[in-house]
């Protein structure tokens, strides 16, 4: 077994334990965002000449404390960066393999301020997440589970803002951000919709 299926592997158990404190949406998660991103993250390597193998890892864990715990639980990232270094390691992947992975790639992710990956793999990772955003049925099914504890109003501004993150800060090729700026458009026209 190589030592991408066997992270594969280690990621899907740990998935499917089912852990009491993971957060409501985990299967969902795993089976429609976390693919998702892996797919996209293999195919955007091979176009813009990234490690394939290492974006493919970087989308499998990159929110790999989902399994665990709650978005809203301030131990998340860490926990997330704790527990791809991990399973990266149990894999059999190098110390050098899992520092850019890591603490570069699945680190600066999301794209929040000024704090952006710096490597091929993370920016491969950051694009293919956002396209997971923007391309799929992400904002209706987070919405969908955010309606039971917040307002509409709350939940329109958490969306105009991330989908803006997601077209303007995470995309890093041009031709991914114009493919994905119609996307941008629906949900934004749909959430700016003013309540009657």
């Amino acid at each position: 077994m190589s030592r991408l299926d066997d992270l594969k592997q280690r990621v899907e158990t740990l998935y499917n334990e089912k852990q009491p404190d993971r957060a409501a949406w985990a299967d969902w998660l795993y089976d429609n965002h976390v693919l998702y991103v892996a797919t996209k993250a293999r195919e955007l390597a091979q176009k813009y000449g990234a490690d394939v193998e290492l974006a493919e890892v970087a989308a499998l864990l990159h929110d790999i404390a989902d399994c665990t715990m709650k978005r809203e639980d301030p131990g998340h990232e860490a926990k997330s960066l704790q527990l791809a270094a991990q399973l990266m390691r149990e894999s059999g992947y190098s110390d050098e393999e899992i520092e850019l992975t890591v603490n570069d790639a699945i680190r600066y992710h999301s794209c929040h301020g000024e704090a952006r990956p710096k490597s091929a793999e993370g920016l491969v990772l950051a694009t293919a997440d956002s396209l997971a955003h923007l391309k799929t049925d992400f904002y209706i099914f987070a919405t969908w589970t955010m309606g039971k504890d917040s307002t509409l109003a709350e939940i329109k501004e958490w969306v105009l803002k991330k989908i803006e993150r997601d077209l303007n800060n995470k995309i890093s090729f041009d031709a991914e951000r114009e493919d994905a700026r119609p996307d941008h458009d629906i949900i934004k026209e749909l959430f700016s919709r003013p309540s009657r």
